[in-house]
């Protein structure tokens, strides 16, 4: 079995998920650009430690489970498992309802008496005469 085959499973369970997630949920704002930035960083980082790692001796690879195309020292499969996480981590923070929370804590942020995270009175609330409990 080579490598491409488990990163198969893992890539496509995680696109599934996102896809679910993002037809049941449908994220809106900062999410598409965030995981577009999370996925460029994460292969950076990849690419830059996978290849330290290979150049120590600290991971090898046969040459019949790997296709041959490298970044540097470090095949093309190592960044599957990364890639995946970066589809999958998201996707199961909208379905499990990160988003929503979110939402309803900026309102209620937004509705509430003035008082700041340590229940101190704001200015806005002091002006508008909002009395403390």
């Amino acid at each position: 079995m080579t490598y491409w085959s488990v990163n198969f499973i893992f890539l496509g369970i995680s696109a599934v998920v996102l896809l679910v997630a993002v037809l049941v949920r449908r994220p809106r704002g900062l999410f598409w650009g965030s995981l577009v930035a999370s996925f460029v960083l994460l292969g950076v980082l990849t690419a830059i430690f996978d290849n330290l790692m290979i150049a120590a001796g600290i991971m090898t690879y046969t040459e019949h489970n790997i296709s041959g195309v490298q970044i540097g020292l470090a095949p093309l499969e190592d960044f599957a498992y990364p890639f995946a996480g970066v589809l999958l981590l998201p996707a199961l923070w909208l379905l499990l309802g990160g988003a929503r929370q979110e939402r309803g804590a900026r309102e209620e942020r937004r509705a509430g008496d003035g008082r700041g995270a340590r229940g101190a009175r704001t200015p806005e609330a002091e002006e508008r005469g909002v009395r403390a409990e």
